[in-house]
């Protein structure tokens, strides 16, 4: 084995084994980070498998498994968008739409069926001409649909992602990148875009010059490897990175928990929060109950609470619980949640995060599940929308 290639697959398998270390500690954590690391474990292990198994030969001892974690390659682009996505707005959420993204790793797997069918002297002799000839990985062993079709396929849907995540950060915070680089304010997010950006750059790149070259417009011997190799590049300083530079900017709030040093809401010290906790005479166990999900474990800052989810959270029927609302608090439910989604609104508007975030962020990030019904509930606790509420604090700032 080549001293080139040799070094190539020890930083991967490096990057492989840490990626997935951190990916297995965020999932446990439910940060939002397990989606960059999913998707930089994916990038990290699929390379380790080209130059492990093309570059290096040892798919020759094992051809039945050529193809068969192939469509999980469409996941990378998608989790990486996942995580930026969520990272802007503050959550650590896998939506329902997001399951649209598994769509073409599903297609590509019923695709395969025909070859994953096939008797394993067909597949040796697949493999046999990818370990000869690398440039042929992405010409043989094709299902229904021919293995360039997907490869053109992710490469441009890699970039198309990773546009559209530009757009997005452009349109969420238009100063992102101005002075985003300086020592003294590093934006962590902004680092990881320009190591994910050069990875998709090169790759694009080579797309381009093979699409060129088999045009006949230009020769892509020879340089097509050296593009391949640059793409390292980014992903191996993202590994760095990620590694050395723990994210201290964008991990989200967790809802239903916030972390002492996370922001602060002081609903223990407001006087409007001593009269929903307190009306002066002895506090029922069960209101003191409630009072601590509201104002310690702050779940109403989870999405879709409802009646039913919180009277589980205190193992009472619902119907007790309403009634100990109702006679304790003068309130229904959902006005008692409501105030106290607004109150955090308040805190975070106050801490300036309408600077850098939109209104259906700060409605998310309160508990709400929509625009309509945070701007609704707002007007309703405070007697303006939040967007005069926000002018109102930026006029009187010194």
């Amino acid at each position: 084995m080549e001293i080139g290639l040799l070094f190539i697959i020890i930083l991967l398998s490096i990057g492989v084994f840490n990626s997935l270390l951190l990916m297995v500690k965020d999932i446990s954590a439910r940060s939002n980070d397990r989606f960059l690391d999913s998707s930089l474990f994916l990038y990290n292990f699929f390379l380790l498998v080209y130059f492990l198994w093309i570059e290096a030969g040892y798919i020759l001892d094992m051809p039945s498994m050529l193809r068969v974690m192939s469509p999980l390659l469409y996941l990378c682009a998608p989790l990486f968008y996942v995580y930026v996505r969520n990272s802007l707005e503050k959550t650590s959420d896998w939506r329902k739409s997001d399951w649209l993204h598994f769509i073409p790793v599903v297609i590509h797997y019923l695709d395969l069926i025909p070859y994953f069918l096939e008797p394993s002297t067909f597949k040796l002799e697949n493999v046999a001409m990818a370990v000869a000839d690398p440039r042929q990985i992405d010409r043989i062993a094709s299902g229904w649909i021919p293995m360039r079709i997907h490869y053109v396929l992710r490469i441009l849907l890699q970039t198309g992602y990773f546009s559209f995540i530009l757009y997005q950060i452009v349109n969420a915070k238009p100063g992102f990148f101005k002075g985003a680089f300086k020592p003294s304010s590093l934006n962590w997010l902004a680092v990881v875009m320009i190591c994910m950006g050069w990875l998709v750059f090169f790759q694009f790149s080579f797309l381009v010059v093979e699409l060129l070259s088999v045009f006949e417009l230009a020769t892509s011997e020879g340089f097509d490897s050296l593009l391949r190799k640059l793409s390292l590049v980014g992903l191996l300083f993202l590994n760095l990175y990620i590694n050395f530079k723990p994210n201290p900017l964008f991990r989200p709030i967790k809802k239903g928990k916030i972390q002492a040093n996370s922001l602060p809401v002081p609903v223990a010290d407001s006087r409007e929060n001593r009269d929903i906790s307190s009306n002066g005479n002895q506090v029922s166990p069960l209101k003191k109950r409630i009072i601590d999900l509201l104002e310690e474990e702050k779940v109403y800052l989870e999405c879709g609470l409802d009646l039913a989810a919180f009277s589980k959270l205190l193992g009472i029927q619902k119907n007790q619980v309403s009634h100990v609302i109702n006679d304790e608090f003068g309130k229904r439910f959902s006005e008692l949640v409501n105030q106290y989604r607004i109150k955090h609104a308040v805190q975070l508007i106050r801490e300036g995060y309408l600077d850098d975030y939109t209104l259906a962020a700060l409605a998310e990030q309160s508990g709400f599940n929509s625009r309509i019904t945070f701007f609704n509930a707002f007007k309703k606790e405070m007697g303006i929308s939040p967007s005069e509420f926000w002018k109102g604090f930026q006029a009187n700032l010194p």
